[in-house]
């Protein structure tokens, strides 16, 4: 039996404004995704976990000997130019580099097919900020830039090609 008019109109009603209620829960929930993070406390808690994770194993020296690969700790390419930092950890880096007087030539691999641009710029960020005392945060948008402008390379950098880096 089909409903009366008013009935019908009601159920209408109900469902436009359920719809409604969706676009606009949808259109809240990706505006705060668009929108940028900001504080410190959450980006240093995650790049110090991603630190733990990726290259705490590496790069923290607990034995009191000299590590075979480069200090962090008071490392010109950790204060230096956040690209050189960025285009490391998105490629690797092979060659000699030159840390507080020491020589090392190690290789480190390349991490940017596994860690997006924001766990890229929380990692780094943690780091120019514990072992450089830098408390200026890189950005995703500076890790993507690198990114694209560099998609096509598929090999490390050398230290050579990171020093023209200004």
């Amino acid at each position: 039996m089909p409903l009366p008019l008013t009935a019908s109109l009601t159920i209408s009603k109900q469902r436009s404004l359920a719809a409604a209620a969706v676009f606009w829960a949808a259109l809240s929930v990706g505006c705060a995704a668009s929108r940028p993070q900001t504080g410190t406390p959450v980006q240093a808690k995650s790049g110090e976990t991603l630190f733990q994770s990726y290259c705490a194993g590496c790069h923290v020296e607990n034995t009191g000997e000299r590590s075979e690969n480069p200090p962090l700790e008071g490392s010109s390419w950790v204060t230096g130019p956040e690209t050189r930092l960025i285009k490391i950890v998105l490629h690797g880096v092979r060659g000699r580099i030159e840390v507080n007087g020491q020589t090392y030539n190690q290789e480190m691999p390349s991490f940017g097919p596994i860690l997006s641009d924001a766990d890229i710029a929380a990692l780094l960020s943690h780091v120019r900020l514990r072992f450089g005392g830098l408390n200026t945060a890189i950005t995703p948008a500076a890790v993507s830039a690198i990114r694209a402008a560099n998609q096509n390379r598929t090999s490390y950098w050398s230290t050579d090609e990171l020093l023209e880096d200004q």
